[in-house]
């Protein structure tokens, strides 16, 4: 679990208050990061029978079990935010040239 935990304090990743008390059901501790773009984004690692992260990306459930595939979803979501930010850049851009006096 401390592995996962590290890395998702090493991606901006904040802990949930409370995940040191012993009292939570199934084990399960909280991360959370937020985007501007995307908003809220929930890890939650799970141990037990079932081991691994379960991220909550705009009301979608996630779950792995390997760093790889964790890795490479979060490096999709920040390339999906890149896309988002060019499109709104290009629109706006657009907008002001259209309102140019030539």
């Amino acid at each position: 679990m401390s592995m996962y935990r590290s890395y998702l304090l090493k991606n901006g990743f904040w802990a949930k208050k409370g995940n040191e008390k012993g009292g939570l059901v199934n084990k399960q501790k909280a991360f959370i990061k937020h985007d501007e773009y995307m908003g809220g984004i929930w890890a939650i690692i799970q141990e037990g029978d079932r081991r691994g992260v379960k991220l909550i990306v705009d009301g979608e459930e996630h779950f792995f079990n390997n760093f790889d595939n964790l890795d490479m979803f979060l490096n999709g979501l920040a390339q999906r935010q890149d896309d988002f930010i060019k499109i709104l850049k290009r629109k706006n851009i657009s907008r002001r040239l259209r309102r140019l006096d030539i």
